[in-house]
């Protein structure tokens, strides 16, 4: 073979790679969210479409658990009673990010991962690098990412990280 057509191939494989990672990951497995099937079909594809965005980031089984129990937690994804919940859809918004006050609107789920995982990398206390659900609530409440009480915030964070096993 010439060198040239080593070149074309490899870089063909690079790109067959990067676009199955990214649009061929129609669903991550890493967390079995057939449990929750009684919270609605609807609720759980919502947390599936963020778990299979998560997925295409590179992030740990265990960050992607943490993220989707915090999304549960600030969303109400099951319970259509938090003011946050009807952002999910509308501005896929599914942890309730307000940039100056104002609950932010994204274009699409990509962006607003984006934009989370800035958040949580954001600050002297990095909660995505948390080795726990205990210490992930430890690091959002350093960062000042909520300003509920951090037993409140950190039993419900626990209560959805517990659910999502």
């Amino acid at each position: 073979m010439k060198p040239n057509t080593i070149l074309f191939i490899g870089a063909g494989v690079l790109a067959l790679l990067l676009f199955s990672k990214k649009a061929g990951a129609t669903t991550y497995d890493g967390i079995d969210l057939s449990n929750l099937n009684d919270y609605g079909t609807d609720d759980v594809q919502r947390l599936q479409n963020l778990a299979n965005e998560l997925a295409t980031r590179g992030l740990t089984d265990l960050q992607i658990k943490m993220m989707l129990a915090q999304a549960l937690q600030e969303t109400g994804i099951f319970t259509d009673s938090n003011a946050n919940y009807h952002a999910v859809d509308s501005y896929h918004n599914y942890a309730g990010i307000s940039h100056g006050g104002t609950l932010t609107a994204f274009s699409s789920i990509s962006d607003f991962v984006d934009d989370w995982i800035r958040i949580l990398n954001f600050g002297p206390a990095h909660p995505i690098d948390a080795a726990n659900i205990v210490d992930f609530n430890s690091r959002l409440k350093q960062n000042g990412y909520y300003t509920d009480n951090i037993n409140t915030y950190g039993n419900n964070l626990k209560y959805y990280f517990n659910l999502l096993s």
